[in-house]
């Protein structure tokens, strides 16, 4: 088509018939301008189009995240935490008035359970977070309300990650110190193990990193409670934001 009004200015030009080679020329350039228009707007369509593929992809991810936290939070922790608990308190009480102990084994491993939690990470690292921060591509989530609970979110898990890690206590390796313990081959501790055990654990020390524990229990069970309360309705957010896109 270009090359059709390229040969017809020509002509008009030589044949001096300046209005109609005016004419011609102004056209050509509509139509090359129409087409970089349209050109433009089948590049923004796609752009658009890919940054909606991509939006998607991240509310994804941050569902299947998000539903892993809620399992920690509703099933492991929640379960975990009265044993925790129960197991710091008998501690405390076996140095302060001294506890019948019927039996040796399940009195270690009640004492053990004190804890748990207290090495381990409290929340595993989130890639789509870390990802979408890094890239600038928190844009891409349209709803304004949704981005800012998101970043609140997870303000909230980063603030008790760092606020914990001033608390944690010497509880759970000195606890791992009394008898060894290999998870693929069973150790079976003999009367000396117990009795140094028990000699141990007959101490202030004892005493001081299991209240130092409960101390870190409560307030991780209080933190929890408030990420959890953000986690919730976030959780039927994105589902709902996920629904919409459909």
């Amino acid at each position: 088509m270009i090359r059709f009004f390229s040969k017809m200015r020509y002509k008009l030009a030589a044949e001096n018939r300046v209005a109609k080679y005016l004419r011609y020329a102004i056209g050509e350039i509509l139509l090359v301008v129409i087409g970089i228009l349209i050109a433009l707007q089948i590049n923004n369509w796609n752009s658009n189009r890919l940054d909606r593929l991509k939006e998607h992809e991240y509310l994804e991810n941050f569902l299947e995240e998000m539903k892993r936290d809620s399992i920690f939070l509703n099933v492991y922790w929640e379960r975990d935490y009265p044993d925790k608990i129960d197991g710091l308190e008998l501690a405390r009480k076996y140095v302060k008035y001294g506890v019948e102990i019927k039996d040796t084994g399940s009195f270690i491993a009640r004492i053990g359970k004190g804890g748990k939690l207290s090495r381990a990470a409290i929340f595993e690292e989130s890639s789509t977070y870390k990802d979408i921060i890094s890239t600038g591509n928190l844009k891409l989530i349209r709803n304004k309300d949704l981005q800012l609970h998101i970043i609140d979110y997870y303000t909230a898990i980063s603030t008790t990650i760092v606020y914990m890690d001033n608390l944690r206590s010497e509880y759970a390796t000195f606890v791992n110190s009394l008898i060894p313990y290999n998870p693929t081959e069973r150790y079976y501790p003999d009367k000396k193990d117990y009795e140094r055990a028990f000699k141990k654990m007959d101490s202030d020390e004892f005493l001081s990193y299991s209240n130092q524990e409960l101390t870190f229990a409560y307030s991780l069970n209080r933190r929890m409670i408030r990420v959890n309360e953000r986690l919730l309705p976030l959780l039927k957010e994105i589902r709902n934001e996920l629904n919409s896109m459909r």
